[in-house]
């Protein structure tokens, strides 16, 4: 008899309260199971480059996507969650590469694509090159009367030069930024000369050379 009392003592609330928890417990499930969409910018990546290869341009540098998933999903994703990573291990020279955006999206488990903007993304690669030059003296100019020039050197006469492959591939030499005016040299001597840098040139492996004029003095070796 205690047992059914207890059983059925207050049934009315006790089916209320019953009746209220579950209430809960679907209203909870179904906010967490209901579904919505959100918009989000995601920046695009890329990795592998070859240490030849610069990545010069990058177009878009931001995709807008629209996604879809669980409200509770939803809620616990930023942007930084959606990657767009793309790999150039394959990329040995300048190019120009189209890529389908959706296919390089990496998305978190339940996520799906409503809406890629825009569809391609565009990268351009330059090839970086170093290569051995000539190096030219430009001389104006003629040693003075009574002198004769015996040699001129240039050391070094070959430097090396760096850029991208498109600009530089053509570069044979690299001139000195100035003259050496030989009217002004009445001995032997060794001359500083700085080289000048063209814009398509990144690096030199050296800004400066020097030249040595050998020169001799004809009335001096005649007295002797």
């Amino acid at each position: 008899m205690k047992i059914d009392k207890i059983i059925t003592g207050n049934l009315g609330l006790k089916v209320l309260a019953l009746f209220l928890a579950f209430f809960v417990w679907a209203m909870i499930t179904g906010k967490e199971r209901s579904y919505a969409e959100k918009n989000l910018e995601c920046r695009v990546e890329y990795s592998n480059v070859a240490k030849s290869i610069d990545v010069s341009n990058v177009r878009p540098e931001k995709v807008q996507v629209r996604v879809r998933g669980t409200t509770k999903e939803l809620a616990q994703i930023e942007p930084d969650d959606f990657k767009i990573m793309i790999d150039l291990k394959d990329i040995t020279e300048g190019t120009r590469l189209s890529y389908f955006t959706e296919d390089y999206i990496q998305l978190p488990k339940g996520i799906h694509i409503l809406a890629v903007q825009p569809r391609m993304i565009e990268i351009t690669t330059k090839e970086f090159i170093t290569k051995e030059v000539n190096v030219r003296i430009r001389y104006k100019g003629a040693v003075p009367n009574g002198m004769h020039l015996i040699d001129r050197r240039v050391a070094p006469d070959k430097i090396k030069i760096s850029g991208y492959k498109p600009d530089i591939g053509t570069i044979t030499y690299v001139e000195g930024a100035e003259y050496v005016n030989l009217s002004e040299i009445r001995e032997s001597k060794t001359v500083k000369v700085l080289l000048k840098k063209e814009k398509e040139i990144l690096r030199m492996d050296t800004d400066e050379v020097e030249v040595f004029v050998e020169i001799e003095d004809t009335h001096k070796k005649k007295n002797e």
